[in-house]
């Protein structure tokens, strides 16, 4: 049995109980996990305020920035209290779907959340929501509203919260239609005090409260959030974790290192701890230092993952742009198209009126390998677009350090 002895002048290395999740949604009990800083709408009110105020909600994020573990622990928080019934579904398999086939997945996700819910709270209105439920069958954007205006009957003394993830996966056919639904339904009840629907989130990569269908804007009821990336104290935090289970710690140089390099990716964060723990510095309470960073950011910046792939086919659909970007003095213009979408793609950000890449680590690889296909060794003169991290060769190559 792996027991920690007590009155030792030293501590050895233990054995981690869990990792750095790097392929995945995080569960706390198995992997390494810190909450989001600073989530909050434009009245820096927080998520659990606005589910309590009864407001609909977008939030809009990169692929594997911690969307999804995000919604998950903000559904365990809420099933604390009884009153909270939160449901959560993805789209994200939805998008070449039939109307039909569409909400019949909406029900039968929807009902069963709904029921175990229900019956886990020991609501005494269970049976009868079970009952309506198995005669309201969901078939197109009526039928979902008129299924909340009944239950706004039956539930009054519920919180029934709606949290759909991957949002833009949903039949295109069926974007208004849904949207207005959901419009419709908070307009109706947003002055009602008991009623059962009484929070929708809806999660993506694209702002949908900017989303303009037929001429209007849907779902311009909502507020909006931006998930942050993970702050310095987040990443301290995340790799102290790992530290007080094993012993090993990091240096605040590496740390900041992390950050610096990362800008607060999660993905980038989770992958580099689990090189810098498991390849660079494993089975040892020696520090891992700024130097072991170093060691990491070249192993990860040689390695092919799915990450990197999503991002580079991403980068290619507004190749030149990026590359403007990348290199030049480029001026941020929120309303740009082209840099919206890339911003969406989590390939660029705003800094100071500046669109710039998201972290070092991208524009490193995509500098490197766009430089590769256009042979620009040989045609560009190298010298003119390097970074501080790196340098260029007699012959005209670049070289990551």
């Amino acid at each position: 049995m792996n027991e920690k002895p007590e009155n030792l002048n030293h501590k050895p290395y233990w054995k981690p109980k869990r990792f750095f999740e790097d392929s995945g949604t995080v569960n706390p009990e198995g992997s390494y996990y810190v909450e989001l800083e600073n989530v909050t709408n434009t009245k820096k009110q927080d998520i659990q305020t606005m589910i309590d105020l009864g407001r609909y909600f977008s939030i809009f994020a990169p692929r594997q920035s911690g969307k999804t573990t995000f919604l998950k622990e903000t559904c365990r928080q809420l099933h604390r209290d009884p009153t909270y019934v939160a449901v959560l579904i993805s789209f994200q398999r939805y998008k070449d779907l039939d109307k039909t086939r569409f909400y019949q997945l909406v029900q039968r996700t929807m009902y069963s959340q709904l029921i175990d819910r229900l019956n886990e709270v020991g609501c005494e209105k269970s049976e009868t929501v079970k009952q309506f439920l198995n005669t309201h069958q969901l078939t197109d954007h009526i039928s979902f509203g008129t299924l909340f205006e009944e239950l706004n009957h039956i539930l009054r003394f519920k919180k029934i919260v709606i949290f759909i993830d991957e949002f833009d996966g949903i039949p295109l056919i069926e974007l208004e239609n849904f949207l207005s639904s959901l419009r419709d339904l908070y307009q109706a009840y947003k002055d009602v005090k008991q009623k059962a629907l009484y929070s929708v989130g809806l999660i993506g990569i694209r702002n949908i409260t900017k989303l303009v269908v037929g001429g209007v804007s849907p779902f311009n009821i909502a507020d909006h959030i931006n998930l942050p990336p993970f702050s310095l104290k987040n990443v301290r935090d995340l790799y102290s974790q790992y530290s007080e289970e094993t012993n090993q710690p990091f240096t605040e140089t590496a740390v900041k290192k992390v950050y610096e390099e990362t800008a607060g990716q999660p993905w980038l964060v989770n992958r580099l701890g689990a090189i810098l723990t498991v390849d660079v510095k494993p089975g040892t309470v020696d520090p891992i230092d700024e130097n072991d960073v170093e060691k990491a950011l070249r192993l990860l910046l040689k390695e092919k993952n799915a990450h990197f792939d999503n991002l580079y086919e991403k980068a290619k659909l507004y190749k030149e742009t990026f590359v403007e970007i990348v290199f030049d003095n480029v001026e941020y213009r929120a309303y740009n198209e082209v840099q919206s979408w890339l911003e969406q793609y989590g390939l660029i950000k705003d800094c100071d009126g500046k669109a710039v890449v998201a972290n070092n680590i991208y524009k490193t690889i995509h500098l490197k390998t766009f430089f590769e296909e256009a042979e620009a060794s040989r045609e560009i003169k190298m010298h003119s677009y390097t970074l501080s991290s790196q340098r260029v060769g007699k012959n005209g190559y670049l070289f990551i350090l």
